[in-house]
């Protein structure tokens, strides 16, 4: 029926042109091809690893629907995750993540941010309390934005576009302080 729209490879060049991973030669190789779920999945995965081999206590959730993705030394926590996104001309570019479905009405106490950059020496590795993320929306320099639907339909999903800006707040602090700060 359209077979014919392929018939000059222009169409098969575009596809393939945006199918690129420039994670081909590291650990995260396939990533970019997983579903939105399993991404998540991983990073939960990943960073629940990270943490426990730095001797934090880390349990998974009570239930799937919790508010909250682990138990890190008994604090409810998110988890985020993000490879740096890709660049149209190939490769990626630093410090550009994404952090989505981010919600004030979900039981959690702090959220763990990971984003990684090409370089593995070169990754972000943060955490926040959900208050200061709630008094962040509230600020005159949110730098989340409403998600699926908005504000409009009373939606609590929030994604952060900024977060090269997100990581300079003062209130945005290093894993390293993780227990230095209870």
């Amino acid at each position: 029926m359209f077979n014919h729209c392929f018939s000059d490879g222009s169409l098969r060049d575009y596809v393939d042109s945006n199918a690129q991973d420039p994670w081909e030669n590291t650990p995260f190789k396939g990533y970019v091809h997983m579903s939105p779920k399993q991404k998540g999945e991983f990073g939960e995965r990943l960073v629940s690893k990270y943490l426990t081999e730095e001797l934090c206590d880390v349990k998974r959730a009570a239930t799937s629907t919790a508010g909250h993705d682990r138990v890190v030394d008994g604090i409810l926590t998110e988890i985020k995750f993000s490879l740096a996104t890709r660049d149209k001309k190939g490769g990626v570019k630093k410090d550009s993540f994404i952090i989505n479905h981010v919600s004030c009405d979900k039981d959690w106490e702090r959220l763990i941010f990971f984003g990684i950059n090409k370089e593995e020496s070169d990754a972000r590795l943060v955490w926040f309390t959900k208050e200061d993320f709630v008094n962040n929306l509230y600020s005159d320099n949110c730098l989340f934005a409403h998600q699926q639907g908005g504000g409009k339909i009373g939606n609590d999903d929030y994604i952060c576009t900024k977060v090269s800006e997100l990581l300079e707040q003062p209130w945005v602090i290093s894993i390293d302080l993780w227990c230095q700060c209870d």
